[in-house]
C-alpha cells in the first residue's frame, strides 16, 4: 500500500477513534443507547480498517511485525481494540470500555508517529504535522464549546435572579427557561471535556515523539490537566450527587474562568507551543 494511502487510512482511523470516544464518553454520563450503538459501529469500523492496514503491512513484509517496537505498539492497539469491542458487545461495561479504548486510542496514535518519525520523508512529516494541527483545533474547539456551557451557565444565573427578584418580565421570556438553560450548559460540557482530553493526548504523543521539548511542570501544560480536572468533577458531580442549578452553574463559571485565565496568563509563562 503506498504511503499517501496510508496516511490517509491513519487520519481516517484517528478521526473515527475519537469520534467514538467522544460518543462513549456521551453515553457514560447521559445513559444514551442510541449514542453507544453509534460508538459501536464506529469503533467496528475502526477496527476494521486497522485490520486492513494490519494485513497490509503482512502482505508487504511476510510476516506480522510484533517484535519491532514500533509496528508491535500498532499490533498491541489492534488487540486492545478488539477486546474493547468483544467486552462492549456481550457485557455492557461502558466505563471498562471508554477507558481501555483512551488507552487503545493512545497507542495507537503512538504508533502512527512513531512509524512516521522512523521513516523521514515529506509524507511522513505531512502526518506528525496533521498529528499536532488535530491537537490545536480539537483545543479550540473544546475550548469554545466550554465558552458556550459558561454563556448558558451565566444566562441561568442571571435568570435565576430576575425570577427571585420579579423583575424585568420581558427580559424573562427572552432567556428562556432555566432548565432549558441548565442542560445545554450541561451538554455542552459534556462534548467539550473529552475532546479536550483526545487534544491533550494528541499533544503530548506528538511532542514526545517531534523535535519540540515537552515540559510536564510547564505551566500550560500543568493549567491544562487542571481545566480537564475541574470540569471532570463539576461532571460527576452533576451526574453522581445530581447537582444542579445555581450551584452547579457557579461551578462552571468558576471553571471557565480558571480556563481563560490559563489560556491568557499561564501561555505567557509557558516554554510549550503557543496554544
Amino acid at each position: 500500500m503506498a504511503i499517501l494511502e496510508q496516511i490517509r487510512l491513519y487520519e481516517i482511523i484517528v478521526l473515527l477513534y475519537g469520534l467514538s470516544l467522544t460518543l462513549y464518553f456521551y453515553d457514560f454520563v447521559e445513559r444514551n443507547r442510541k449514542a453507544n450503538r453509534f460508538a459501536f459501529w464506529l469503533l467496528l469500523f475502526v477496527w476494521i480498517l486497522q485490520t486492513g492496514l494490519l494485513f497490509s503491512n503482512i502482505y508487504s513484509n511476510g510476516f506480522i511485525a510484533m517484535f519491532n517496537g514500533v509496528e508491535g505498539l500498532y499490533f498491541y492497539a489492534w488487540l486492545i481494540l478488539l477486546v474493547s469491542i468483544v467486552v462492549n458487545y456481550f457485557f455492557k461495561v461502558d466505563l471498562v470500555v471508554f477507558i481501555v479504548n483512551l488507552i487503545g486510542f493512545s497507542l495507537m496514535v503512538l504508533s502512527i508517529l512513531n512509524i512516521a518519525s522512523s521513516d523521514a520523508t515529506a509524507a511522513t512529516d505531512y502526518i506528525i504535522s496533521e498529528i499536532l494541527v488535530s491537537h490545536i483545533v480539537l483545543a479550540f474547539v473544546a475550548y469554545t464549546l466550554y465558552t458556550l456551557s459558561f454563556a448558558f451557565a451565566t444566562l441561568y444565573l442571571i435568570q435565576f435572579y430576575l425570577l427571585k427578584r420579579k423583575r424585568w418580565r420581558s427580559l424573562v421570556k427572552r432567556i428562556g427557561n432555566l432548565a432549558q438553560l441548565e442542560k445545554i450548559s450541561f451538554l455542552l460540557t459534556v462534548f467539550a471535556t473529552p475532546l479536550l482530553l483526545i487534544s491533550l493526548i494528541l499533544g503530548v504523543l506528538w511532542a514526545y515523539t517531534a523535535d519540540d521539548l515537552f515540559y510536564w511542570m510547564d505551566a500550560k501544560t500543568v493549567g491544562s490537566f487542571v481545566v480537564i480536572g475541574i470540569y471532570s468533577i463539576i461532571l460527576y458531580i452533576r451526574v453522581r450527587h445530581k447537582l444542579i442549578g445555581k450551584k452547579i452553574a457557579k461551578w462552571n463559571v468558576f471553571a471557565f474562568l480558571f480556563l481563560f485565565c490559563n489560556y491568557l496568563i499561564l501561555s505567557m509563562l509557558s516554554n510549550f507551543h503557543g496554544l
